[in-house]
């Protein structure tokens, strides 16, 4: 993701999300969203493909990518559903709409990348604007990863995570008890443990299947790896090193249990200078798929 955001935009969405606590009076974690949408004079509406009525009034003033849908709502789901969009945000209403069909975990995430795509003034243009810049894949990528870069400095509170996560041990009941700190997503907050807690240390994450019980996080098509993160850190002397060398280590330390910890030992992966380098793991299975955090000791 931040490969896609450019070191100007990062500083200037970064600069946005500091305006927005320092309105909110730099409230302690976690982060009320309702209070963001009400500085922000923002409003949030949910559809469902079983009640269409909150999109049937803007149903004709909505484009997807440069094209502009249809006035009928039950077909405009259909095409929210192929363009595999899981909230909206309308300028001129100042509306944010959000599927409420997904997972209710799943919503905090949604909205802050919305409330992102309402602060950032590049995005209006880019969404009202012209065809050929709409249809661009590599455009709305980066537009996307911009929005998502922005939803995780706002509702992660810029670099204070960071600094709360150094203060912690390395381990994974941290990355639980900060979870509960700052009000996110397991799998959120222990991404961004691994990506921002040290970068220069080198340190995986990896979300698999659990190795020794085949209907726990199962991916599509029986691939055991759903996604793997690494730290600056672990790129720059591991350059080599896949999701599937990381699964081995995984696989080599896993006990039998179902939930809770699961994975729990040190381990050696070989740099690119042909050094062998000790990692400690520690991962834990939350009953649908198994988070390891690895960082070298």
């Amino acid at each position: 993701m931040k490969a896609l955001v450019g070191a100007r935009e990062q500083r200037d969405i970064e600069r946005l999300v500091s305006k927005i606590l320092r309105d909110l009076g730099n409230p302690e974690p976690p982060l009320h969203l309702d209070q963001v949408r009400d500085v922000l004079a923002l409003d949030l509406k949910y559809y469902s493909t079983t009640d269409v009525g909150p999109l049937a009034e803007i149903a004709h003033r909505i484009k997807v990518a440069g094209k502009q849908l249809v006035a009928r709502p039950g077909l405009m789901l259909d095409v929210l559903k192929k363009a595999k969009l899981s909230g909206l945000w309308l300028p001129d209403d100042r509306r944010i709409f959000i599927d409420q069909e997904l997972p209710p975990a799943k919503h905090r995430w949604i909205e802050a990348h919305e409330i992102t795509h309402s602060v950032v003034p590049w995005h209006k243009e880019f969404l009202l604007g012209d065809d050929e810049l709409t249809l661009d894949p590599s455009c709305h990528a980066m537009i996307e990863a911009e929005a998502n870069f922005g939803a995780g400095r706002l509702i992660f509170f810029g670099d204070r995570f960071a600094r709360d996560a150094l203060d912690c041990d390395p381990t994974f009941k941290s990355i639980k008890r900060l979870q509960g700190n700052y009000g996110n997503t397991l799998t959120s907050t222990f991404w961004r443990f691994v990506e921002d807690r040290d970068p220069e240390i080198a340190s995986f994450g990896l979300i698999s299947q659990h190795p020794h019980h085949a209907d726990i996080g199962q991916g599509p098509g029986g691939e055991p790896v759903h996604r793997f993160v690494a730290s600056a850190g672990f790129l720059a002397r591991f350059p080599h090193i896949g999701s599937m060398d990381v699964y081995s280590l995984v696989r080599r330390n896993a006990s039998w249990r179902r939930k809770g910890p699961v994975v729990d030992g040190i381990d050696i992966l070989t740099d690119a200078t042909g050094s062998a380098v000790k990692f400690a793991l520690d991962g834990f299975c939350n009953s649908y798929q198994v988070l390891t955090y690895g960082r070298c000791i």
